[in-house]
């Protein structure tokens, strides 16, 4: 299931923890999308707000203060625009703002009155404004009859012309059609998005990414990895691109935190971006993953990581154009290598195949589901083979049309070029 900017309630990334009773029991654990929230008993387990408290799409929630940041998270803390994010999701945006004499990266930001606040090239808030569950208007393009690369171009294309048909009625605001569960669940989100952004206070690299790469993706972590910005919008409150005259965000709703923190045993409850998992992929998904994606791209990324460090060393001003790219191939390498030693731990590739193989037996148990669906998982596994097969080429070919950046500028333009020529209602989505 791949979830394109929408809530899950167990994520990793920048978290909120709320506070609301106690609990004797052993953690639970998992990712749920916030609009399927209502099917967990969370009295049960200590949660002592309200349903809508939570989640309430005809209202204001809990989830109206939880926003995306460029694909992070974020959480508004004050009436006046004011978000709390990580510190790495505004890197980048801190880079771009800092040369060698005024270098924000090593020695952090403060603004101390809002009109020292600095433009954060590059960041985005995006706030949603209502959802909608389309799944029977999606899969009214689809028939049983249809080859699946039919039916995904069918689906592609109700996608893209329910995008278009929401944006052309909400001119100000973004359409996603998001994927909730392939083939089966679409929502239609409508978003606003805030372009005039800017950094409030970020702390020191030595604060917000104490222990390096050392301590990423790793527990307990001791990094203070936060930032605190700001959402602007223009004086008639739609959202505007950077300019003095703009005006902070009002939000619906924005979180208090609690000064006493949290203790032993509270209930904690986790909301962000993005969600997604792979959890319910075949062996041979896993498999492909761990004998060459994983392991190829890594390995591709510590070239680069090398190559690039060695650039900017001795010239601070041309290793701060390069910080930014460093610090997220670093945390994708890292990631990987994790996930590499996760696996080959779990040998999840074997219990992949014995789940799939309890899988069959139920399937070739009923004469209606052997006819259906017979044979399918081994035609998918052998997918994935013949992908090994060809692994080398094919992943080199992706990462030389996205490392170079020139030429993936030069490809972007091309393929804007491209879309632009289309009817609406068939570019790609980003278009």
């Amino acid at each position: 299931m791949k979830v394109f900017g929408r809530f899950v309630a167990v994520i990793t990334g920048f978290v909120f923890v709320f506070v609301a009773g106690r609990l004797d029991v052993v953690a639970d654990e998992g990712m749920y999308p916030i609009s399927e929230i209502h099917k967990l008993n969370l009295k049960k387990v200590g949660f002592e707000l309200g349903a809508n408290e939570l989640y309430n799409p005809n209202g204001v929630s809990l989830v109206d203060a939880i926003v995306n940041v460029g694909g992070c998270t974020g959480s508004f803390v004050s009436g006046e625009g004011l978000v709390i994010t990580n510190h790495h999701c505004v890197f980048g945006a801190l880079s771009n703002a800092s040369t060698k004499e005024r270098d924000y990266v090593t020695e952090g930001f403060l603004a101390s009155k809002r009109s020292d606040e600095l433009p954060a090239a590059g960041v985005m808030i995006r706030i949603t404004e209502s959802y909608r569950d389309v799944s029977a208007e999606v899969l009214a393009a689809v028939t049983e009859s249809m080859e699946p690369a039919e039916r995904t171009k069918a689906i592609q294309k109700r996608t893209r012309e329910l995008t278009a048909e929401a944006e052309e009625l909400n001119p100000a605001k973004q359409a996603v059609v998001a994927e909730m569960f392939a083939g089966r669940t679409y929502v239609l989100f409508l978003y606003a998005q805030i372009r005039d952004v800017r950094l409030v206070y970020v702390p020191p690299r030595s604060v917000g990414e104490f222990g390096g790469e050392d301590d990423n993706w790793v527990w307990p972590r001791h990094t203070g990895d936060f930032s605190f910005i700001r959402a602007y919008v223009g004086p008639d409150g739609s959202p505007a691109d950077y300019s003095k005259d703009n005006m902070p965000y009002r939000p619906r709703k924005f979180l208090k935190v609690n000064p006493n923190g949290v203790d032993e045993n509270d209930f904690v409850f986790i909301l962000g971006y993005p969600g997604r998992t792979f959890r319910h992929q075949s062996s041979g998904f896993v498999k492909y993953d761990e004998e060459v994606r994983l392991r190829y791209i890594a390995d591709f990324y510590e070239w680069q990581i090398k190559l690039l460090g060695q650039l900017g060393k001795g010239d601070r001003e041309i290793a701060l154009k390069f910080d930014s790219r460093i610090k997220g191939l670093s945390n994708v390498m890292k990631n990987y290598r994790g996930k590499l030693k996760g696996l080959n731990r779990l040998q999840l590739v074997q219990r992949k195949l014995e789940e799939e193989q309890a899988i069959e037996r139920f399937i070739v148990s009923d004469t209606s589901r052997q006819t259906r669906y017979g044979g399918a998982l081994k035609t998918l596994n052998n997918l994935y083979d013949e992908m090994i097969r060809h692994a080398d080429r094919e992943i080199l070919l992706d990462m030389f049309g996205n490392t170079p950046t020139l030429l993936s500028r030069a490809a972007a333009l091309y393929e804007a070029a491209v879309e632009r020529k289309k009817p609406d209602k068939e570019r790609a989505p980003a278009y």
